[in-house]
């Protein structure tokens, strides 16, 4: 692995993460001021529906990076590559406990108040 992409793959994740933070506070604040929230189709509602898409896309987005993070290949001989490589596995692996723990909170919380 070149360190030029571990470089570049290391933030990724949180690059993501920001992404997925922004938009769900963006749909959050425009659904609620819209009435996304007053009609339930099937038991649920359009802003909830929403931010679950916005939230599992970005989820599908961090799991592809972790697997694209864990199957790339290191140097045998490089100790930074196999570093920057097991970063970029961390980094990812963190991001998602970060997207996780952000958007949990769309399961079991009302949306708007």
């Amino acid at each position: 692995m070149k360190p030029r992409l571990a470089l570049l793959l290391i933030p990724a994740g949180f690059v993501i993460w920001a992404s997925a933070f922004t938009l769900l506070y963006a749909a959050l604040s425009l659904g609620c001021a819209f009435g996304w929230q007053n009609d339930a189709i099937g038991g649920v509602t359009p802003l909830r529906r929403t931010l679950l898409a916005i939230w599992l896309v970005h989820l599908a987005a961090l799991a592809g990076l972790l697997i694209y993070c864990v199957r790339l290949r290191s140097d045998a001989n490089a100790r930074t590559s196999r570093f920057l490589r097991q970063a970029a596995i961390g980094s990812a692996a963190a991001a998602i406990a970060a997207t996780v723990w952000t958007g949990v909170v769309i399961l079991v919380a009302t949306p708007c108040l």
